[in-house]
């Protein structure tokens, strides 16, 4: 038989053509004709970069399996489709190389195919000898010279029988970071194995083989491009901690609910919509992690995790938490920041054993009155919300050290709480504060008090009896000046009072002997009292934007201030040993 010309397969049909361009197709024949080189940029390599997506990803639209593919191999997704099967086929190719250097020594053509066989070959095996070089004693094997002119498949096939019989009793494996988009089912051969690593690649599914693994208790998968997980996940009975941080996950299969033995499971920053009824058969679990996911709700199973000290849910869209969440009678952390909630189920006081509660940029109006019930409370954030009050029953709160209330509506604060024994840092900012309660001076451990950017016109003369403070910022309030009191916070470092309406200082700013900075920038002060020379530590006096005409001499006998900033003032004489030190 002759064989067929160039010119009888160009005058085919498409119907009879684009099946043989797709067998055999290498960039050469882009330059046949006009007509194959339309056929192969509109038809041809289009189906094959879809192709390709579904590899990586069986389920799911086109758009979000060449999403994976771009993210992969790094493509721009400005590329033509054709250009972005050229760009993959390339890193192949070196990939390929770099492992078998005769790789395209033979049937050259053939192996070159962009072909979704060949594709699925080269991913197979290529991932087979990047695993395979990670593992001990991998990477010396393969650079052997019986090994490593061998084609690329042949090395692939030899895989299984070197683990079998150098690595059959491992129970450590790393992985990380070597590149893996496939992960070959022979890593299942490692039945021992208790600890696998595989952060750091780009992974987008699991075999089903993982099952295997049965000895396994903890698995780190985060940073891949995993988008879902295969239900045999829930036969990895032994599993205690389980990682998948930063991937593409948008649901968990209802088999997770199997891992009656896992402690801590991580998902962060993935996609997930809602969590499975069957999460609540976690009854080991004692730390998870959501953080950055698409959680509208939970479902009331989450009441189940009787175990649970960690739950962490922050920059989800919220907008309730079931009262089924007093169920959860061990736990110590809850973080909910950016989300959306409005209000908190009164259940919330049933939280006995609750340490830090984090519920920063929400929408919360109030808080339940049953908040006095969380007796453990250390950490109380509320940054960005819309209280425009606290129930008096916050001076129940014991054990409270941090409290966080920038950036709310509050006009007032409660008189109870004066009552938080153990409070240490109070943060106030951004407020609509017009005054503070006398029993603010009853806060004998407070170190920390941020009051900027409130209406306070005075402090009350009690603020005195805050022994331990040590930072006091009331910046951008409108005081006219200060209680004589202020002389007795002692161990006050820092205090800052830029852009208030102050004409002068007490006298008894001197006795505060442990003061490094005293900002007093864009006030109306007119003169300073002599007693500023008294202020041995300080290091930084700003006096910007003020009225003063004159500076008491002894400020140039503050023996550690290295900073003085004066701008903005009517200033006539300085005394020269000020002029001199500060060059001015």
């Amino acid at each position: 038989m002759h064989p067929i010309s160039s010119a009888s397969i160009e005058s085919l049909p498409n119907e009879l053509l684009l099946p043989i361009l797709e067998a055999c197709v290498v960039p050469p024949l882009f330059s046949v004709c006009k007509r194959w080189h339309h056929l192969l940029a509109t038809e041809v390599m289009p189906s094959l970069y879809k192709k390709i997506g579904k590899v990586h990803v069986s389920q799911g639209d086109i758009s979000k399996q060449a999403f994976i593919v771009d993210r992969i191999y790094k493509l721009d997704d400005r590329l033509s489709e054709t250009a972005k099967v050229n760009a993959i086929f390339k890193q192949i190719f070196t990939l390929a190389k770099s492992f078998s250097s005769l790789e395209f020594k033979e049937k050259t053509e053939e192996k070159r195919g962009l072909t979704l066989a060949n594709y699925v070959s080269y991913l197979i095996n290529i991932n087979r000898l990047l695993m395979w070089k990670a593992l001990p004693g991998g990477a010396e094997y393969l650079i052997q010279e019986k090994i490593k002119y061998l084609p690329l498949e042949k090395q692939g096939e030899l895989l299984r029988g070197w683990i079998k019989e150098n690595c059959k009793n491992f129970t450590e494996l790393d992985l990380s970071g070597v590149g893996l988009t496939y992960l070959p089912p022979e890593i299942c051969q490692l039945s021992n194995l208790q600890t696998l690593s595989l952060n750091q690649n780009l992974l987008t599914s699991l075999p089903t083989e993982i099952r295997q693994l049965s000895q396994l208790k903890e698995l780190d998968l985060n940073q891949n491009q995993l988008t879902s997980l295969p239900i045999e996940i829930g036969q990895l009975s032994q599993l205690e901690w389980f990682y998948l941080d930063q991937n593409q996950l948008t649901s968990l299969p209802a088999e997770i609910g199997q891992l009656s033995q896992l402690q801590r499971l991580s998902l962060n920053q993935n996609q997930l919509t809602s969590l499975p009824i069957e999460i609540g058969q976690l009854s080991q679990l004692e730390w998870f992690y959501l953080d950055q996911n698409q959680l509208t709700s939970l479902p009331a199973e989450i009441g189940q995790l009787s175990q649970l000290q960690r739950l962490s849910l922050n920059q989800n869209q919220l907008t309730s938490l079931p009262i089924e969440i007093g169920q959860l009678s061990q736990l110590e952390w809850f973080y909910l920041d950016q989300n959306q909630l409005t209000s908190l189920p009164a259940e919330i006081g049933q939280l006995s054993q609750l340490q830090r509660l984090s519920l920063n940029q929400n929408q919360l109006t109030s808080l339940p009155i049953e908040i006095r019930q969380l007796s453990q409370l250390e950490w109380f954030y509320l940054d960005q919300n819309q209280l425009t009050s606290l129930p008096a029953e916050i001076g129940q709160l014991s054990q409270l050290e941090w409290f966080y209330l920038d950036q709310n509506q509050l006009t007032s604060l409660p008189a109870e709480i004066g009552q938080l024994s153990q409070l240490q840092y109070l943060y106030l900012t951004q407020n609509q504060l017009t005054s503070l309660p006398a029993e603010i001076g009853q806060l004998s451990q407070l170190q920390y008090l941020y009051l900027t950017q409130n209406q306070l016109t005075s402090l009350p003369a009690e603020i005195g009896q805050l022994s331990q403070l040590q930072r006091l910022s009331l910046n951008q309030n409108q005081l006219t000046s200060l209680p004589i009191e202020i002389g007795q916070l002692s161990q006050l470092e820092w205090f800052y009072l830029d852009q208030n309406q102050l004409t002068s200082l007490p006298a008894e700013i001197g006795q505060l002997s442990q003061l490094q900075r005293l900002e007093l920038n864009h006030n109306q002060l007119t003169s300073l009292p002599t007693e500023i020379g008294q202020l041995s530590q300080l290091l930084r006096l700003s006096l910007n934007q003020n009225q003063l005409s004159s500076l008491p001499a002894e400020i140039g006998q503050l023996p550690q201030l290295t900073e003085l900033e004066l701008a903005e003032n009517p200033l006539k004489n300085i005394p020269e040993k000020i002029r001199q030190r500060f060059q001015l």
